[in-house]
């Protein structure tokens, strides 16, 4: 079966670039060799993808919580059928008694 390639989502571009220079930036910090320069540079970035981080933890928290009301108004629509269908049990046995 042959696969498709997706088209790369908005931004996913520039986020692997961030994420690459935090990486090589990280790695000169540790060596002791980052300048005042690269470290407002890292600093930048890592404030990028945290706000981005937290942006996506918003954004699934509020999927999750509808998802938890549709799966409560099916459970409730459902539990409401089966009633439903109890009372028209009842009542067609009844009709042919």
């Amino acid at each position: 079966m042959k696969q498709t390639t997706r088209a790369p989502r908005p931004n996913q571009h520039e986020r692997s670039q961030r994420q690459t220079a935090i990486d090589h930036l990280i790695t000169r910090a540790l060596r002791g060799v980052l300048t005042v320069p690269e470290a407002a540079v890292l600093a930048d970035y890592v404030r990028a993808e945290r706000l981005l981080a937290d942006k996506t933890r918003r954004s699934l928290a509020d999927t999750t919580r509808a998802l938890q009301r549709h799966r409560e108004a099916a459970d409730a629509e459902i539990r409401r059928l089966e009633e439903r269908i109890a009372q028209l049990a009842a009542h067609t046995e009844e009709a042919a008694a």
